[in-house]
Formats: C-alpha cells, structure tokens, sequence
C-alpha cells in the first residue's frame, strides 16, 4: 500500500477557446473555476491532468495570467495516471468520476481520490454517470462536490433508486461509499463592484433609453423558456406590477435566444402580455455591454422553474452587483438567497413524488428528446406570481427596504461567494478525503488474479478455450530461426510488432535470447529471476510472439521424475 499523499489536487483541464465556440453557462462555470483554481489555490504545484504537451502549454498560460509561476506547473498526461499519487486528488470538473476508479483499481484503489463537481442533474448522460458510482469500485475517500443541498438530495434520491433496483436484480445490498460535501460555486465579487457606482445606473440607462424615475426589473442569462426559466411568470408580475405603480415599469432581459423561432414566441407573448409594462431584450452580445446591464436595474429577478438549474450564479452576481433578489424557492436559490434579507423567495408548486413516470418513459424511449423531457417538467411547475408581484411592489415602494437588502446582498456575495473562500472550502474537502484514504475501509480490492475492470478481462483467460494449448513457465524453449537476421526482417514489417508495450523491452529481448542460446531447452521459470521477476506474464506474452514468429520453438515440459 502507498503512503497516503496530499497536495491538493490535479485538475483535469481540456482548453476551450470560447471566443470561438458558443458559450453556454457550464463552459463559463468551468472555466471561472480554473482562474480561481490557479489563483487561489495554496499548493506550491499546479497540477494539470491533460491529453498532451500543447493543452499544458494553454495550462501553464491561464497560470500566469493568474499571477502564478509557469515553473510552478506540473504535467501528467492521461496515460500517467499513476502520478495522480503525487497530488493525491484528480478534480475532474464535472461528476463523472467513476470511469476513472477502474484505472486506479489497476494500480493502488488508495493511491488518490477522485473529486467531482455536479452542474445540471437533468440529464440522461449525467444521470448515467453520477449512478455508475454506485457499482464501480468508487470508494469513501472519492467525492461529487454539490453546488446546494437540493443538488445532493438528487443525487442521493438517484442513488437510491438505482441501489434499489440492482438489490431487486441480484439480491443483494449495495451502498454508495462516494461523499456528496455541499461547496457552492463561485464568482470574483470584485469585478462585480463598479456595477454599484450610481453614476453607471445613470448612463447605462440613458443608453438603453430607460426612464431615469422607471423601476427596472433584470432577468441575466439564456432566454428559454424549456431549458432556463419560463418568461410568462416574469411578464405576468411586470404587467401586475405596472398596474399597481403610478412610475415606468420595465422588465429587461439580458442574455440570448437558443434559436429564432423562440425570440419570435417570445416576442409574441410578451406583446400580448404586457400591454403597460415595458419589455427590454438586450442581447449580451451587444459590444456596447459586454459586462451586462446590472447597473441600471432597481431589482434582479430570476423565476427559475427548470429541473436543469443547478445553482445558479446570477443571483450572487446580482447581489455583488447591489440588487436586492427576487428569486423562485426552487434549487440552490434557497442556499444563496435568504428571504427577507438579501431579497425574497417566491414559492413554487409541482405534481407529487411518482406523478412523472409518464415523463420519464417518454424520455427513455426517445419519445420525447432531452429538450422535451425538460420543458415538460418546467411545463408543469407553477410560480406564485401574486407572491412575485407582492415582492416587487415592496421593493418598488420602500427605497430603504431596497437599499438594506443590496447591502446584505454584498456582504453575503463578499463574505461566502467569493474565490478566495470557496477555493479553500474545496482543499478542506480534498484534506478531508486523504484522511479518508488513510483509515478508511477499502471497497472491492483487486484480487491478484482477476482484472481490474470486469468488463475489460484478462483476453487470455476470457478465451482460454480458443487456443488447442497455452503456455506455461513448466515449458522449455530453444532457438527455432537459422539467422538472427531472418527475424530482424520480419520485425521491419509493422505488422508483425505493433503492440512492442505488452512485451520485453529490447535489451531485455536481447538477453533472453542469449539466455536460450546458452541453454537451449531452458525452462522459462528459470528465466523469470533475470528478466521478468516483478512481471512473469510480460516474459510469457514475448515468448509466445517470438514462437509466432518462428525465433523460438516450444518444447514439452521434462517429465517429472
């Protein structure tokens, strides 16, 4: 067993050039948590787990950029997964974790552990992902990192259903040994702060063509009513709102349509909606505001009603920004946003438990997409809008009440949601996890005789009835081929050594052969000690393709006297 080592963690990092793709929020999340990473971190190496020198190389960029030494970088290429023991943790920034601990099976289950990191829990990929924990040999010492507890209740509920039904399908129990520690996301509050500078709200208003005396509600994110928020609550409580206020009332959208045929639905309803109240689209792709419009607006609100949301960052940017929040009771809101300190939490209304197997049978099918199946679950979650317009009213009418809760909203964002706190929330977990490798109980330990991955067996022993006959170390050898370079002629033919890795290494070929040479029909047990002491199989594999290739013959076993 080696010795239990931590210095926090290699993150597994793929470069992502999002000037160039289009950016969705889990690409900007992952990549925020990389800056922070390297940033805020406190171990003396950064460690990058990638696919080959160049991607280190962006690595080693993003680490500079972060005000950290390129000396300071370490490389370990996916191929060397068993540098991971120098780290001790592989951050893998998404929850599929569990492919990873075959490999560690292959060499020291106690070697590292595995930290992943849940975003959206809606998906089928990822649903098959977090279960796979449950039946790979994940251990205690391995963790999904939750951004809020209503993320962790899902995966927990996951896990038992899946458990449930592989006890129902063999009999027996299975547990889940994987830790699911709750450790928000983060933002870097300070580049939120000029968005509070009451000189800002005067011009960014004065741009959009916003009444100086309107009061501005802000929706920040993807415009989309089946993956995101329905925008019917949003236009319903600005039109109840305008109704009930004698000022403007403008509802801005900020952000962007997944397609054309959405803006026009959208634009449709809003006109129909909204007959008083002001609707804004600004697209966040408009060069004029590349940072958003956070300055202009009296009041955030996000009405997230989608079972995709995770989290959430726009409302900790919101409040480091200075805006009280009118948020959904719905998901990881409930975890940023405390009601009636730093805004309100309007409530939110679904079918029961075992109302959606119809929804869920659909989606496996293929019935439905993943689009579908989504929207079919925001279709049937109902925000109280009276209790949304209710909110913004006292807001709208207390300038006071508005101010307080923009002040605890920083405070909160400053204090809790910063890099600099969440980044060491993350080393406490990885601490907590190595002391975990060090006394924990180890789950399914490799047998010295059976592959580490099931699935992936020993060809030779899953064949063994191919073959009229295998070799063994009871065999003796002797030199078959009439010239040395008769088999060097072969071995120029590609074909005939693609796969050199599973075999001696040249000199140690070398050596065998003047071993047979000297002794011919040696037995290949006393050629162990002198070549593959430490792997015996790696002498028999190299034996059996010089016989294929006509160097070596086999010669029956001496018979026991």
């Amino acid at each position: 067993m080696n010795a239990v080592k931590t210095d926090g963690a290699a993150i597994y990092f793929v470069a992502r050039d999002l000037e160039s793709e289009r950016v969705i929020g889990l690409d900007v999340a992952v990549e925020r948590l990389v800056d922070a990473y390297l940033r805020y971190a406190r171990q003396d190496r950064l460690f990058c787990y990638a696919k080959d020198k160049n991607v280190f190389e962006q690595f080693k960029q993003r680490a500079v950029a972060q005000g950290r030494a390129a000396e300071d970088c370490a490389f370990i290429a996916l191929t060397e997964s068993e540098r991971l023991i120098e780290p001790g943790c592989l951050l893998q920034p998404d929850p599929n974790i569990a492919p990873y601990a075959w490999m560690r099976r292959a060499q020291d289950q106690r070697a590292y552990s595995l930290c992943g990191i849940s975003h959206t829990m809606s998906s089928a990929a990822v649903m098959d992902a977090v279960a796979n924990c449950v039946h790979y040999p994940t251990q205690e010492w391995d963790a999904i990192i939750c951004p809020s507890r209503a993320i962790a209740g899902a995966i927990q509920a996951l896990w038992d259903e899946w458990r449930a039904y592989l006890a129902d399908r063999t009999g027996g129990r299975m547990a889940c040994p994987v830790q699911l520690p709750i450790v928000p996301l983060g933002i870097d509050t300070g580049s939120f702060a000029k968005n509070r500078d009451g000189g800002r709200r005067t011009g960014l208003r004065k741009e959009l063509g916003l009444a100086d005396d309107a009061f501005v509600m802000l929706f920040h994110g993807r415009i989309s009513f089946y993956s995101k928020a329905h925008p019917l609550p949003f236009l319903q409580a600005a039109e109840r709102l305008a109704e009930r206020l004698s000022t403007p009332v403008s509802m801005v959208f900020y952000g962007y349509f997944d397609t054309e045929r959405f803006e026009t639905e959208f634009n449709a309803l809003a006109a129909e909606v909204c007959r008083k109240a002001e609707v804004r689209v600004v697209a966040n792709s408009d060069p004029r505001f590349p940072n958003g419009v956070w300055s202009a607006a009296d009041v955030f609100m996000s009405l997230a009603d989608n079972i995709q949301e995770s989290f959430g960052l726009a409302p900790i940017e919101a409040m480091a920004s200075g805006l009280p929040v009118v948020a959904t009771d719905w998901d990881g809101y409930r975890d940023t946003v405390t009601n009636g300190v730093e805004g309100f939490l309007v409530p939110t209304l679904t079918p029961p438990p075992g109302a959606g197997d119809a929804n869920a049978t659909r989606y496996l099918s293929g019935e439905d997409s993943y689009g579908t199946f989504i929207a079919g679950g925001s279709q049937t979650t109902a925000v109280d809008v009276e209790a949304v317009t209710d909110a913004l009213h006292e807001l709208a009418v207390n300038t006071d009440l508005r101010h307080r809760m923009a002040e605890a909203g920083v405070q909160r964002a400053e204090s809790i949601y910063d890099w600099r706190h969440v980044i060491p929330a993350y080393e406490s977990v990885w601490e907590e996890l190595a002391g975990r490798r060090a006394t924990g109980t180890e789950s399914a330990a490799k047998s010295q005789h059976r592959a580490a991955h099931p699935l992936r067996p020993d060809p030779y022993r899953m064949f063994a009835g191919f073959p009229t006959e295998h070799l063994s170390l009871q065999d003796r050898i002797e030199i078959a081929a009439k010239s040395v370079e008769a088999i060097n002629q072969l071995i120029r033919h590609r074909m005939n050594m693609f796969t050199p890795d599973i075999l001696l290494s040249a000199d140690d070929i070398a050596k065998l052969v003047n071993a047979v040479g000297r002794s011919p029909g040696v037995a290949l047990a006393e050629l162990v000690p002198g070549l593959a002491e430490d792997d015996p199989a790696r002498l028999l594999r190299t034996v059996a393709w010089m016989v294929k290739l006509g160097f070596l013959r086999r010669l029956a076993p001496l018979p026991e006297r």
